[in-house]
């Protein structure tokens, strides 16, 4: 008699969780919810229109007039450039990101542009509401671990302000 019991207990539960599935309960683990949110929250503080405001190419500081005329406008995960800036990976595509790594990690798909098709592989900071900054690797190449951009090491590292949260053109 006990055994019986137990098999209708068990049974019960696996159907309990198979109607629970159909329809549609939430069954990840709160890891993964607290991932998913700090992934919603990042891109959150992500989108908006960005000034470039300090800039290292290989080693080399981008030009003050360079750093004035680039502007980066990303929403979620989607970016581009208004115009030329000659300081991004690309000048539009899509981005992931991963805010449980340490450094924080990007892996940015370029539509456009003669790297089309490619990965850049970064790392980035939510500084503030204002200000973020990122280190990129060369196209298909190696991701960055640091914010550094010695000569020679084909990283790019970008220090962003923000002008708003309105996307505009």
């Amino acid at each position: 008699m006990q055994r019986h019991a137990m098999t209708s207990r068990v049974a019960a539960l696996c159907l309990s969780l198979a109607i629970a599935q159909l329809a549609g309960a939430q069954t990840v683990p709160a890891t993964d919810a607290a991932l998913a949110q700090q992934i919603k929250s990042d891109y959150a503080a992500l989108t908006g229109r960005w000034q470039l405001v300090a800039g290292t190419v290989d080693g080399k500081p981008v030009p003050e007039a360079t750093l004035r005329a680039t502007v980066l406008i990303t929403d979620h995960d989607i970016f581009r450039f208004p115009a030329d800036a000659g300081v991004g990976t690309a000048p539009q595509g899509k981005f992931t990101i991963n805010p449980a790594a340490k450094p924080k990690t990007v892996d940015s798909l370029s539509e456009a542009g003669p790297n089309k098709g490619k990965i850049t592989r970064g790392i980035y900071e939510i500084i503030d509401a204002g200000n973020k900054r990122a280190c990129w690797g060369q196209p298909g190449g190696p991701r960055p671990t640091d914010f550094t951009s010695a000569v020679g090491s084909g990283r790019t590292c970008q220090s962003w302000r923000l002008i708003s949260k309105a996307l505009g053109k």
